[in-house]
């Protein structure tokens, strides 16, 4: 899953500086020279490229881990041989792993065909509104041979595989073709995102949690890459089969918006979802749709199946916004009850008991009811509403099969993390 990568170590002191010149790749490929920037560097050690500043405490390591592994890039490694890969760059480097914060990554999946991905790749239409843009085709290519569309980010990103590491000596099997699915990142904040951490190291590479919320997020990402399809406008009015075949094409949505009410947009965005679920019953599953998570649950590590060994459904903190951030504590609750069994507070004379509030400490006024907790609407709802949104989210993910058991990773305030944990 994990594919090309780039890490930054800074900060590094002398005896760091002195063990990666000892390490494997230093101690095999360097020629012991400064170049005019003052760099140090060995050169394609087994795909990787390590780049020193001595002067500035800095080392760039760039490269392909399948490559590091195997020799080529043809097939991507599994959880264990991604373990004996991190393990084996960590000898070449010199450094621990975690002393080696990600900046780059490439979340890859391999999808398997008996037949050629060109008609596929040409079926690309837009990732999340971005467009498919092909690259230019290498010499002595006929037809482009990649497929990528660019967000802010990172890009996503579709090749014909196997055409493309032919060129270079490594062949499949005879009548087998691969079509490369990438999702590329060239900066550190999204990677961290991924798993809502301040930093992702090469040990990270191998952590449980990382590698599902990579996986989950992997087949997000693969969920929103549209292309032309078959469709099948049996039995629909023409403005249905009409509204079936431009909604495929994002200008006509962006028309739609700027020239209609919010409201209508939306009804129609909501239609066509329909129409297309519609056609892709009467179609039929897609080939490629079916391969996707057989493929990406290859290289995960094993854990315990679940009733439906078919799909692969990961759950990602990502998909958890309220239980993914640690917000800011509520204020304390009151804890001295008063002879009702509810909280007691002075009033403003400081002199009688009353009730307070749960949330603020307020007095409540003494013409509510003698079970109210809250002096107001504002207050109930504040205490109220974080617990039951994360608990609509946690049944949300947990009503279809998961990888993993994910109540253990769940992050809430504590004020409100046993009623979370309770859904049932």
């Amino acid at each position: 899953m994990f594919d090309w990568i780039k890490a930054i170590a800074k900060d590094l002191t002398t005896l760091e500086i002195d063990a990666v010149r000892r390490g494997q790749a230093f101690a095999t490929l360097w020629d012991g020279v400064e170049d005019e920037y003052g760099r140090e560097q060995a050169k394609n050690y087994h795909g990787m490229t390590l780049s020193l500043y001595p002067a500035k405490g800095v080392l760039i390591m760039e490269g392909a881990l399948p490559t590091f592994a195997n020799g080529n890039n043809l097939h991507l490694l599994t959880y264990p041989e991604m373990v004996s890969a991190c393990a084996g760059l960590t000898a070449a480097v010199g450094l621990p792993a975690s002393r080696l914060p990600l900046v780059g990554l490439e979340l890859s999946n391999d999808l398997d065909s008996t037949t050629s991905p060109q008609p596929f790749l040409q079926s690309l239409q837009h990732h999340k509104g971005s467009k498919f843009t092909a690259r230019k085709p290498p010499k002595g290519v006929a037809r482009p041979l990649e497929y990528f569309a660019s967000h802010a980010d990172y890009f996503a990103k579709l090749y014909d595989k196997g055409t493309w590491e032919k060129r270079h000596g490594n062949h499949l099997p005879a009548g087998q073709h691969r079509t490369r699915f990438e999702v590329v990142y060239g900066r550190a904040r999204p990677i961290n995102a991924l798993w809502n951490r301040s930093e992702t190291t090469l040990a990270d590479l191998i952590s449980l949690e990382f590698y599902a919320a990579a996986a989950a997020h992997l087949e997000q990402q693969w969920s929103a890459v549209v292309r032309t399809q078959p469709l099948d406008a049996t039995g629909l009015k023409e403005k249905d089969r009409l509204l079936l075949s431009a909604g495929a094409n994002p200008e006509y949505w962006r028309g739609l918006k700027a020239d209609r009410a919010l409201v209508t947009y939306k009804r129609t965005r909501k239609r066509y979802r329909e129409l297309v679920e519609g056609s892709a019953n009467r179609v039929g599953p897609d080939a490629y749709d079916q391969r996707f998570p057989l493929a990406l649950a290859a290289m995960l590590p094993l854990v315990a199946h679940t009733q439906n060994d078919t799909l692969l459904h990961t759950s990602s903190l990502l998909e958890l916004p309220s239980m993914r951030v640690e917000r800011e504590a509520a204020p304390p609750l009151v804890k001295d009850a008063g002879a009702s069994g509810l909280p007691a507070c002075l009033a403003d004379d400081e002199t009688k008991p009353s009730r307070c509030c749960q949330t603020c400490g307020a007095p409540i006024a003494s013409n509510r009811k003698p079970e109210t907790r809250y002096c107001g609407k504002k207050c109930r709802n504040a205490a109220s509403n974080p617990g039951h949104n994360a608990r609509r989210s946690l049944r949300k993910i947990e009503s279809q099969p998961l990888l993993f058991p994910i109540r253990p990773f769940v992050r809430v305030p504590e004020q409100i993390r046993a009623f979370v944990l309770a859904a049932a």
